[in-house]
């Protein structure tokens, strides 16, 4: 393909020549106006030093990321936490701007394939946001940005009293490109659990001509024994697994390059890109536990113009063109009864194709009104290639008593046109601004919803999913304070969802309504609080009895109220003690609203101690009351209430070196 060839030659291009500043890639110049994003510095990455995703996002209101076995996650961004096959294509996580995976083909789990300890800052957009980036953004995005090129070379290690380890490297050459790497090596708290992990980060910069350019290459490898879900998260049962055979084993890889050029009254963006990844694992809460690989490789150009010839005013027009491969596979090794038979389920292939144009506008009047609006027009194509007997009989033809589970649609080709926009306006008075805004977004059905279809159904007639919101709140600001408070309201229609029949229909619909609050009040010199709450209701708007779905009950998995307070407390010169107090509201565990999780209190310490400029000891306490809590609690209607248990008390101890 001639993107990856270019990605190639810009990369060596980048050792040749230095820039003397870096590009970086946010979501805030093309969104214009941030009324829901959250930040997360690269100062509280490195004081939080997440092991996993969860333990960053309590500093964002409205965001929950639910801890798994190991690495695995499921996210909620002003949403319940989503599950199932399509349940991911709700959230965007991009890195630098960029989508890490094709539309139509997420993964529930796919944040352990971005480099959190390496990022350089964490955006968190919280609401529709597909008028400027798309499907796959529908309660919201994440945007991870990558490592700087001008830090400190730096190593960083940690063990802990599971006699884990986890080590960090950054380096640079010069001022034109960096390396990082990140290892870990965790044991698990669970029998039979724990992984393996390894990433790498790498970002060269240079001149060509009259264009700047940053290239960027990703690797992930993960390697987990997975331990599944127990029926007790407070007894003895919380350290076992009854799933000793459950691992996950997946790998990405991702390469693009950003060449800007400037002129007078235009900057021109242009971007290619390519990715892979591959992922092998068992369906252990499956009957049968059948084995998934899937893999896919995307490639894409995307182009992005701002415009600044008008005085007030910022215009940008961009397009996005994405061609992907999508291979599935699932295989049962041993029959496990006769509508779920041995051998292959599914096999397919899905060829995407992707074309999108948007445009932003943002117009600042004289007396500081800010009024900014986005729209949004997008195509995506499936072309789906079924390599097995249509149908559901077994793999050989043959039928199953009583019908096979697993139904295999016939080779189609299905296309969705779909639209966003987004307006609104704000304004400063003082220390203070007030914006009030209008977003609509929307998700195609993915993949694995259209063509991983069970039992008698043959075709899925799916529409996109869509939501319309609207929000208000302020911001205010001083020396020694920031506060926010953002009020929003939402409804979605088409909902996807599983019938009684297990046929896959999107006639659902649901609420979404609440308040976020969250700033930093700095008492000097010895105390700076910062806090993150979310009051919310997510409420099913349709009835639907055989599931259990009623109008007006809350949905599962969506707790009334969420939130983290971090005390940072100086007690002497160069160390920093920060406790963190973190509060899970109850929420529902089925649809019918009749069973449910009590929520949990949990308190956390961490403290880094500054020996000299170049060298830094951290220590970490998790837990610290050793409470016996759920990171996730879930009902299944064939195996009655279930859980993911919370970690135990757990010590971190490690040392950060720059050089």
């Amino acid at each position: 393909m001639p993107y990856i060839i270019l990605l190639f030659i810009f990369s060596n291009f980048s050792f040749l020549l230095e820039i003397n500043e870096e590009k970086t890639v946010s979501i805030s110049k093309n969104w214009n106006f941030l009324p829901s994003a959250e930040i997360i510095s690269s100062n509280e990455i490195r004081l939080l030093n997440p092991h996993h995703s969860k333990e960053i996002f309590n500093a964002a209101a409205g965001s929950w990321i639910s801890r798994g076995s190991g690495q695995e996650s499921l996210i909620s961004m002003r949403s319940p936490v989503l599950t199932g096959s399509g349940a991911c294509g709700s959230f965007l996580i991009l890195e630098d701007s960029l989508p890490i995976r094709p539309a139509g083909f997420c993964n529930v789990n796919n944040l352990f394939e971005v480099s959190i300890n390496l990022s350089s800052k964490i955006e968190i957009l919280k609401g529709p946001s597909s008028a400027r980036f798309g499907g796959n953004a529908l309660h919201g995005a994440i945007n991870f940005q990558s490592l700087n090129i001008n830090e400190n070379n730096m190593l960083k290690t940690e063990i802990n009293n599971e006699e884990s380890f986890k080590a960090s490297f950054q380096y640079q050459e010069s001022t034109n490109w960096a390396l990082g790497i990140v290892l870990d090596k965790d044991n698990g708290f669970r029998d039979a659990s724990g992984y393996g992990q390894q990433k790498l980060s790498f970002k060269a910069k240079n001149n060509l001509n009259s264009w700047q350019t940053v290239t960027y290459l990703n690797l992930t490898n993960i390697n987990q024994e997975t331990a599944g879900y127990i029926s007790s998260y407070k007894s003895s049962l919380r350290t076992t697994n009854l799933n000793p055979e459950a691992y996950r084993d997946a790998k990405s890889f991702r390469l693009n390059t950003i060449l800007i050029q400037e002129k007078e009254d235009f900057t021109f963006q242009l971007r290619p890109y390519f990715r892979y990844s591959q992922m092998d694992f068992i369906q252990h809460y499956l009957p049968g536990k059948p084995l998934e690989k899937n893999n896919q490789t995307s490639s894409g150009l995307n182009f992005l113009m701002n415009v600044n010839v008008f005085s007030n005013h910022e215009l940008s027009f961009g397009a996005n063109l994405e061609i992907a491969k999508i291979k599935l596979e699932e295989f049962q090794p041993n029959e496990f009864s006769a509508t779920r038979p041995q051998g292959l389920h599914y096999d397919f292939v899905v060829d995407t194709k992707l074309l999108a144009a948007f445009i932003s506008h943002e117009f600042l009047t004289q007396n500081d009104y800010k009024i900014f609006s986005n729209l949004r027009i997008e195509q995506l194509n499936y072309d789906y290639d079924n390599l097995m007997l249509d149908g559901r009989t077994r793999a050989d033809g043959s039928e199953c008593d009583g019908g096979c589970y697993y139904s295999r649609p016939a080779d189609t080709e299905i296309s969705y046109s779909d639209n966003s926009l987004r307006f609104g306006f704000s304004k400063k008075i003082k220390a203070n601004e007030f914006f009030l805004q209008y977003s609509k977004g929307f998700r195609p059905p993915q993949i694995n919803e259209l063509f991983r279809l069970q039992k008698t159904q043959t075709l899925a007639d799916l529409n996109s999913e869509k939501i319309d919101s609207i929000e208000f709140g302020f911001i205010s600001r001083g020396d020694n304070f920031f506060n926010k408070l953002v009020l929003f309201s939402s409804k979605k229609n088409n909902y996807i969802y599983k019938a009684i029949d297990a046929s896959t229909v999107a006639n659902g619909k649901s609420k979404h309504q609440g308040i976020e609050i969250s700033g930093m009040l700095d008492v000097k010199p010895m105390l700076k609080i910062k806090y993150a709450w979310s009051f919310a209701e997510h409420l099913y708007d349709y009835s639907f009895e055989s599931i259990g779905v009623f109008q007006g009950n809350l949905i599962d998995t969506a707790p009334r109220i969420q939130g983290s307070i971090f005390f940072n407390i100086y007690p002497i010169e160069k160390f920093t003690l920060q406790i963190e107090e973190e509060y899970m509201g109850k929420y529902f565990t089925d649809p019918a609203n009749e069973y449910s999780y009590p929520g949990h209190f949990l308190t956390n310490i961490r403290g880094i101690y500054t020996f000299n400029p170049k060298l830094d000891i951290n220590l970490s306490l998790l837990n610290v009351f050793n409470k016996r809590y759920a990171e996730r609690a879930d009902y299944s209607s064939f195996s009655g209430q279930r859980y993911f248990p919370g970690l135990p008390i757990q010590w971190r101890f490690g040392f950060s070196y720059s050089f």
